[in-house]
């Protein structure tokens, strides 16, 4: 995977709340993913999902979005190699 070209600007209070949120949701994810919850880590990939749209559809803020799909992407492909190997 790419390195992505877009970062947080830590100056800007709304990079640091989505920052906080979108390592939250990390976590808990990779927590799900270790506790083989499907249903669990479906929930956080739809919860990165949500916060793409606030950051493009509420914030206008295209970095943020890029990060959070960045963010999406890396969970949806923990889960498919996890059902790959579940299979």
């Amino acid at each position: 995977m790419a390195n992505s070209t877009v970062q947080f600007d830590l100056t800007n209070p709304q990079h640091v709340a989505m920052r906080k949120l979108m390592a939250d949701i990390y976590s808990r994810h990779t927590t799900a993913v270790a506790n083989r919850a499907f249903d669990t880590m479906k929930r956080y990939e739809g919860m990165a999902q949500a916060l793409e749209k606030v950051a493009l559809y509420v914030l206008a803020d295209h970095t943020l979005h890029q990060l959070c799909f960045n963010l999406s992407c890396a969970l949806y492909a923990q889960q498919e190699c996890l059902l790959e190997v579940a299979a």
